[in-house]
């Protein structure tokens, strides 16, 4: 009975994916007028984050090969976008101020770069093969970022996300139009970069709404993060301890590895070993009325947590891989949110 429902499940996949809709539009887009050309990419951005969607949720029916087929057809579309809106769209001309001048290299940019990128940016839809590059490849203009630091605590709340430096006369409708795009995204899910970072507390549980967390090079740092609308794309770490609840959560080559998770589909790893989990801890983070809220607006079902369904694209047999595991309540080590989120508690 069991067979008979995944294989349906799978039927009923193959015959919803569709991308070739998606694929003209992106052909067409030099074709759309000026006035138009953000909306439509918008557009776009919302079908590719759907097609996205209805492959990870159905990681399990699918075969691996054909998992990393769509996901690559839809990495695809997701780089040809980010090249023609980077060509096609107006570039903002503004920049973020932090707050404090300990917090000076956790810059917020506005500056939007033209590198080539394999994104998450505000969405999980941008970052899709279950084997990304390097996030020098991500345009990370609009991301809040921790880098390059060493024994440090690090809080998101140090940075000032109130106002951008805008001009205070514009001239043109361009500009103006750079203006409400710029205070649009001041009310947007904010994505976050955590590069190089050794022996680190790092503290994102704030007012500021998140989207995706990308992840890349940590030792020995213990990361909190709330509920958030994006993604948890992590890369090359080891001896970290992670806490975050998201839509979906990619791990690739990191070992020796504790993950407490709350995700609403099955996590994936690749060419990672040692990688132990265990569910995200609730009444550690906020109090339930606040939780349940921001549960609410990052679009996280509060009740479904797959933390214990991980995917290893590097293990295809029934058997269970012996990359990770399910952490017993003996191995859970209970306090470790309170005590990062207690720094920043006066």
């Amino acid at each position: 009975m069991m067979a008979t429902s995944v294989a349906d499940a799978a039927r009923q996949f193959r015959a919803s994916f569709d991308p070739e809709r998606s694929k003209q539009e992106l052909a067409a887009l030099d074709n759309v007028p000026k006035t138009e050309i953000q909306q439509k990419i918008d557009e776009l951005l919302q079908r590719i984050r759907a097609l996205e969607k209805a492959v990870t949720e159905n990681v399990q029916t699918l075969p691996a090969f054909e998992t990393r087929v769509c996901l690559e057809a839809v990495r695809a579309m997701s780089e040809q976008l980010t090249m023609m809106r980077s060509r096609l769209v107006p570039r903002l001309k503004f920049t973020f101020k932090s707050r404090k001048t300990a917090a000076s290299s956790s810059s917020l940019l506005f500056e939007n770069k033209t590198e080539s990128m394999d994104t998450d940016s505000s969405t999980s839809a941008m970052d899709t093969r279950p084997s990304t590059p390097g996030m020098s490849e991500v345009d990370q203009s609009l991301f809040m970022k921790f880098e390059n630091r060493t024994g440090e605590h690090l809080f998101i709340g140090a940075l000032d996300l109130a106002s951008p430096s805008v001009p205070m006369k514009v001239d043109g409708e361009e500009e103006n139009n750079e203006v409400k795009d710029a205070a649009s995204l001041l009310n947007q899910a904010r994505d976050v970069a955590l590069t190089n970072l050794e022996d680190c507390t790092v503290n994102l549980v704030h007012d500021t709404r998140l989207g995706a967390i990308h992840i890349r090079n940590l030792k020995r740092c213990t990361v909190v993060i709330p509920p958030v609308a994006g993604s948890i794309l992590l890369h090359d770490c080891e001896g970290c301890t992670l806490i975050g609840a998201c839509h979906q959560s990619r791990m690739h080559t990191s070992s020796n590895m504790d993950i407490y998770l709350h995700v609403t589909s099955e996590p994936i790893i690749e060419d990672c070993t040692d990688m132990r989990f265990a569910p995200y801890p609730y009444d550690e983070i906020l109090t339930p009325e606040r939780l349940a809220r921001v549960f609410e607006d990052a679009g996280l079902d509060q009740t479904a947590n797959y933390y214990q369904k991980v995917k290893d694209f590097n293990w295809l047999r029934q058997q269970q891989s012996p990359n990770w595991k399910v952490m017993s309540e003996d191995q859970i080590h209970s306090g470790v949110a309170q005590k990062v989120l207690a720094l920043d508690r006066h």
